[in-house]
């Protein structure tokens, strides 16, 4: 027993040293509005607001983490209501699993679709999708 729990802590750990972690300069965020069902998408370098009709957000930080398994893109946002302090939101969105952590927001739905590797200022339009 003690050899299999030994066999599967270095397996782990293992499996997070393949792991590669890539910052990111900007991101593709979808926004959806609830209510029209119209898809906007913002390229957005790190740190810029996107003003939103009643909030803003701004994302801090973009990630990629690549390993043989899968790939993950996450980044950390902000996002602020104009009409509510309660539910504004500091913390990790997902690119693979919207719903698991996400802002609140009663007419937009916001994910993450891409993180961008250069810096979205600099990009050609065909090479942001």
């Amino acid at each position: 027993m003690k050899y299999l729990s030994f066999l599967s802590i270095i397996f782990i750990k293992f499996n997070f040293v393949i792991s590669e972690e890539i910052e990111c300069q900007g991101a593709i965020l979808r926004i959806l509005n609830k209510t029209t069902n119209e898809k906007i998408y913002y390229t957005t370098p790190l740190s810029q607001t996107v003003d939103l009709n009643n909030s803003s957000l701004i994302v801090h930080r973009c990630v990629k983490i690549e390993n043989k398994e899968s790939n993950y893109e996450v980044a950390l946002i902000s996002h602020k209501l104009n009409v509510d302090d309660e539910n504004n939101f500091f913390g990790w969105i997902f690119s693979s699993s919207q719903y698991i952590n996400s802002p609140r927001n009663s007419i937009y739905d916001i994910k993450l679709e891409k993180c961008l590797e250069e810096d979205p200022i600099f990009l050609r339009n065909n090479d942001l999708i």
